[in-house]
C-alpha cells in the first residue's frame, strides 16, 4: 500500500482548488515559505530589484513552465522562485497522471531536477541496500532532496530507508528496536493481557518480602511510539515507594526482581492507567513500557504509604505511577 505523505495530500489539495504563481523573497541561507503561507518577518520585495533580477535570469516562468511540462508530461499547477543561497530556482509543481511532481529548475543555467524514481524503483534500490520484507512506502517528494522511505524488516530489526527520489542512492538506514528504551535481545516472558517483561540485567540482591515493602528504584516510561512521558534518571534521583500503593502493573512487575537487576516491563493498560488514562501525558487506553532498575528494598522504616508526589509534575512530566495515592 503506498501511503502518501502528509505534505504531498495537503499540497495536493491546494493544487486542486487553484493555481499559484509567487515570488518567494527567502532571508540568504533560509528556509523558503511554503507554497501558500506568508512570511510575516520580510518586508515586500521591492519591485524594481526584482524586475532588474528576473531580467538576469536564462530562463523566464513560461520558458520553466514548459521545460517542466516536456520533462512530466503533466500540467503545471503552481510556478514559485526559490532564493537561496547559493542560486535561485524555480520550483514547479505539476500533475501528472492525478499525482503532484515537483521540478526544480536553476533560473541561472536552465538544469532540471526532477525525482525519477516511482515507488517501485525506490523499493528495488533499498531492497539490494538492505534485504528483508518490505512493510510501509512512504514519500516526500517535496523535500530537498525529495525522499522515498521503505520500511524493511531483517534479521528480527525494523529499518527505514530513505532513497533520493532523483538518482536512486541510499541516503539513510534507520534501525529501531520494537520497544523503547533500552536495547535488548533477551525474549520476553509473561502472558499476553497481563504484565510482560524482558530481564535486561540479572539482580543479585535480595527481592521485596510482600506488597507492603518499601522499594527504591530508577525507571524511565514510554508510549508505545517511543515517546518518553517521565523519567527518574532524567531527575538525577531514584524514587522510593511502597509496592501496594502503586499501579497493578508496577505492584506485579517488581515484586519479583532482585536488587540490582533491570527490567522492561510492558504494561497494558488495564494494569496501568485504565481506559480513561492521565490526559494530556498518557492517552486513553495506553500500553505503558517501563525501564526498571531494582535499587534497593524493605527500607527500614516502612512507610504506610507512598510518599509519592502528584501524578503529574510542573513540567508536565508523569510521576511513578500512582494508583490512588
Amino acid at each position: 500500500m503506498l501511503v502518501l505523505s502528509k505534505r504531498v495530500v495537503g499540497l495536493f489539495a491546494l493544487v486542486c482548488a487553484t493555481s499559484v504563481v509567487s515570488f518567494v523573497n527567502g532571508q540568504t541561507g533560509a528556509a523558503p515559505t511554503a507554497v501558500g503561507e506568508v512570511d510575516y518577518s520580510q518586508l515586500p520585495p521591492d519591485p524594481k530589484t526584482l524586475e532588474v533580477e528576473l531580467g538576469t535570469f536564462k530562463l523566464d516562468a513560461a520558458a520553466a513552465m514548459k521545460a517542466a511540462v516536456e520533462a512530466t508530461g503533466g500540467k503545471v499547477m503552481t510556478l514559485r522562485i526559490l532564493k537561496g543561497k547559493d542560486k535561485v530556482d524555480y520550483e514547479i509543481i505539476c500533475l501528472q497522471n492525478g499525482m503532484p511532481v515537483r521540478v526544480l529548475i536553476n533560473a541561472k543555467t536552465g538544469e532540471l531536477q526532477i525525482a525519477k524514481l516511482d515507488a517501485l524503483a525506490a523499493v528495488a534500490a533499498a531492497s539490494i541496500a538492505v534485504p528483508g520484507k518490505v512493510g510501509n512506502v512512504d514519500n516526500d517528494l517535496l523535500a530537498e532532496p525529495p525522499l522515498w522511505k521503505v520500511s524493511i524488516f531483517a534479521a528480527g530489526k525494523s529499518h527505514l530507508v530513505s532513497v533520493n527520489a532523483i538518482d536512486g542512492k541510499i541516503l539513510s538506514d534507520q534501525v529501531a528496536a520494537q520497544l523503547p528504551g533500552d536495547a535488548t535481545d533477551a525474549p520476553m516472558q509473561g502472558e499476553y493481557g497481563g504484565v510482560q517483561w524482558i530481564v535486561i540485567k540479572e539482580g543479585t540482591g535480595a527481592a521485596p518480602k510482600g506488597t507492603d515493602s518499601m522499594v527504591k528504584v530508577n525507571y524511565s516510561g514510554y508510549l508505545v511510539d517511543g515517546k518518553k512521558f517521565d523519567s527518574s534518571i532524567d531527575r538525577g534521583k531514584p524514587i522510593e515507594f511502597r509496592l501496594d500503593r502503586v499501579i497493578k502493573g508496577w505492584t506485579q512487575g517488581v515484586l519479583p526482581m532482585k536488587v540490582g537487576e533491570k527490567r522492561k516491563l510492558i504494561i497494558p493498560w488495564s494494569l496501568a492507567y485504565g481506559e480513561q488514562g492521565r490526559p494530556p501525558v498518557i492517552p486513553p487506553k495506553a500500553t505503558l513500557i517501563f525501564d526498571v532498575e531494582l535499587v534497593d528494598t524493605d527500607m527500614a522504616p516502612p512507610a504506610p504509604k507512598a510518599t509519592m508526589p502528584p501524578p503529574t509534575t510542573p513540567e508536565g512530566g508523569v510521576k511513578p505511577p500512582c494508583d490512588g495515592c
